[in-house]
Order: structure tokens, then sequence, then C-alpha cells
């Protein structure tokens, strides 16, 4: 899809009658180093989907880029030039298409100071610039973002279609991103069934042809109910081929010719953006700790501070994000959540109830040990009580005996 929509850019650009001939052709040049560039890293025979990607974004910059410049042969800029665009971009003056400064500068940076600027031979001039005021160009992004559990459901029973509803589940359940979750076929779901709880659950197999490259391929399991009812709903779709899609833009258009037929969801980011956002502003439901309107991204970071908050260790749930056992980017959220405090509370709490069970051990086998010397006394009163009977009982018949002749005593007395 990618290479589709960047060789079409590529073509445009190149085309374009608003780019000089002298920066079409280090349009070209950059663009077919960058092609090289990425075939070789990945060690690919050809330019895989993933680097399409990289690629398109390449050409929607180099776009902005010739606008900011004013359509000017980049090999006449001067430092000046280059400098106002910079503090342009700092100010917020050049802004996005939504009247927003541009989160992320550096992406713009990186070309400026690389290939594509050295290729006008002004490479050295933006590097001076952005070296001696050490310009970052990328909004701090390391806050806490997040939602509970029970407003993510909030969100999902805004979601009319179920087909988008399953998205929802999968989204928050898995934690990948939407673009990849979107990119998921039939192939890579495997129903199976739980030795434990003997229910049915659905393995997910990230293959790398369609995480981001810094994901770890993985394959994880489902956590809720709901995701796999909502799994087989979408996989049971997969048979209506005869679906057909008419808007306006597209009249009586067949779906399986607009995409692979055993892909699962027959739309793109725009629609999944669209429908998310509705359902959020209809449900009300806000990021915590600051507010901010819930977006794709920030359901991963959610399925992350729910499984620590329900004692995943901070391995469990990189692994499960699909970073590195070395990533740090987790921390930020059990320093918020204050769990390392809450261990350490848990670790007192454990101690102390660890001692409490050792003197509870303790106590048993005391009352044990007493247990038996009250046993022991019964048996050994019950025998003196056997004992004082006999005893008695000889008492008694040898007094008898005694009164026996006495009788006989007094009798011979009368007699004489």
């Amino acid at each position: 899809m990618y290479q589709i929509s960047y060789t079409k850019r590529k073509d445009k650009l190149l085309k374009d009658k608003s780019f000089n001939s002298k920066n079409k052709e280090i349009i070209r040049k950059f663009l077919e180093w960058e092609e090289y560039k990425l075939k070789r890293k990945e060690g690919l025979s050809e330019v895989d989907e993933r680097s399409y990607k990289t690629l398109y974004y390449y050409t929607s910059r180099i776009k902005n880029i010739n606008k900011w410049f004013k359509g000017k042969v980049w090999q006449d800029l001067t430092k000046e030039e280059i400098k106002k665009v910079i503090d342009d971009l700092e100010d917020g003056k050049i802004v996005t298409q939504y009247g927003k400064r541009y989160s992320d500068r550096s992406l713009y940076y990186q070309m400026f100071q690389g290939k594509f600027f050295e290729l006008a031979g002004k490479k050295h001039d933006a590097r001076d610039i952005i070296e001696e005021f050490a310009i970052k160009g990328r909004k701090d992004t390391n806050h806490v973002r997040f939602i509970e559990e029970d407003d993510f459901r909030k969100i999902v029973d805004c979601v009319k279609d179920p087909i988008q509803r399953g998205l929802c589940w999968i989204a928050y359940d898995y934690g990948e991103n939407i673009s990849s979750l979107l990119a998921l076929e039939r192939d890579s779901f495997k129903k199976q069934i739980n030795p434990d709880s003997n229910e049915p659950e659905y393995l997910i197999i990230f293959s790398k042809e369609i995480l981001k490259r810094s994901r770890t391929p993985r394959s994880e399991l489902n956590n809720y109910p709901e995701t796999v009812k909502y799994i087989d709903l979408i996989l049971e779709n997969l048979k209506e081929s005869d679906k057909i899609v008419t808007n306006k833009y597209i009249k009586n258009k067949h779906l399986n010719s607009m995409h692979n037929p055993n892909k699962l969801f027959k739309f793109g980011w725009k629609v999944a953006e669209t429908f998310f956002r509705r359902a959020v502003e209809k449900s009300g439901v806000r990021c915590m700790p600051g507010g901010e309107r819930v977006t794709w991204k920030d359901l991963r970071s959610s399925m992350a501070c729910n499984l620590l908050k329900k004692g995943w260790t901070t391995d469990e749930v990189n692994a499960r994000l699909g970073h590195k056992p070395s990533s740090r980017i987790i921390d930020k959220y059990v320093t918020y959540l204050a769990l390392d405090r809450t261990r350490a509370k848990k670790k007192i709490f454990d101690g102390s109830l660890k001692n409490l069970q050792i003197e509870l051990e303790q106590q048993k086998e005391y009352n044990k040990l007493q247990s038996l010397r009250m046993e022991n006394l019964q048996k050994d009163n019950e025998q003196l009580r056997n004992e004082f009977k006999l005893f008695a009982d000889k008492v008694i018949g040898r007094g008898k005996d005694i009164l026996k002749c006495v009788d006989k005593f007094e009798e011979k007395e009368i007699e004489n």
C-alpha cells in the first residue's frame, strides 16, 4: 500500500511546477539514496513496505521545506534564511494545517543536518545553527497519559460498529500501535483453548513486517473474554465477499478489490481516527492526569498501567509492549502510580505478616504441647482413680473380713 502511495507522491513531486529544476534533482538523488540505504540497512534485496512508509513521509516533509523556503533554490540559501526557518518553527510561526506548532521539528532538523541538505551544500550551515543554540526540536512527551479500564469501556460503548468496536478491544488488550493493528490479517490469529481456564483465547502473531522497526516481533495472548468475542465476529465477517462500497469518493466498488481479502480491517488510519475521536468526545473521557483527549496511542499506555496495577512486573509489561528488556519507558508510569513505594510498603507488610505467621506457628506448637500435657494429666488422673478404686475395694473387702471375724468372736463369747 505504501509502495503505491510513495511512487505516486515521488512522481508528483518531480513533476510539480512549484519546484525548480535544481531542487527536483536534489529530491531525486536524495530519495534514490534513501531507498538504497534503507534496503541495505535492513539487509533486503528489495525495499520493503516499512521502508516505503518511511519514504512516503519524506515526500511530505520535502514539500513543506520547499514551501517554507518559498521555492528558492536550496543551493542558494544563506545561513540567515536557514536560521529564519528554524526560528519560525521554534517560535510557532510555522504551523501545521490544524494551526498548531510542529511537535516533532527534529525530523526536519535531521534532514537539514543530513544527506538532504548535504546534496544542496548547506548541511554545515544548518548544523552550526542547531548545535550553537542546542536546538532539539522535539516536544517533551515524557509525561504520563492513560485511562482506567472503566473509562475505556465507556468509550467502547459509544462505538456503534461491531468491527470498529473489536479494533478498540484488540488495541486495549494487546497494546500495539494502531497502524500495526490495521495491517493484521487472518493468518495473524490462532485460536486455542486455555489449559488452565478451559476457555477459548487468541494468540496474535505480531510479525516484523507490520511493526515499527524498534518493536520486537512477538506473539501475545488476549487478557479479556470480550476480545475473543469480537475477534470471532471479525473473522466471521471476512466471509462476506460480496460487500459493495459506495460513498462520495467511491462508486459501487467491491470491498475485496480495495483490500486484501484476508485483511481484518477494510479501512485505514483516517477512518479509525475519525470514529475513535467521535466515541471519545461522546463518552466525555479524558486522559489522566492532565485531561488530554484520548488517542489510540493512549490505549497502549493504559494497558501497561492496568497490567502494572494488577501485579505484572515491568519486564513482563515491556515484553508485551514489544520493548527491549533494557527499555526504561515504562518507568515513568511505575513512578506515577507509586508502584515502587507500594511494593516497598508491601514488603514491610509481608515482613510483618511473616513474623505473625512465625508467631502463630509457635503458638500452635505451644497449644499442641499444652494439649498433650492435659491429655497426659487426664490419663494420670484416670490411672490414679483406678488405682484408688482398687485400693478402696481392697480396704473395704478387708474391713468386711474383719467385721466378720469380730462377729464370730462375739458369738463365741456369748456361747461361753
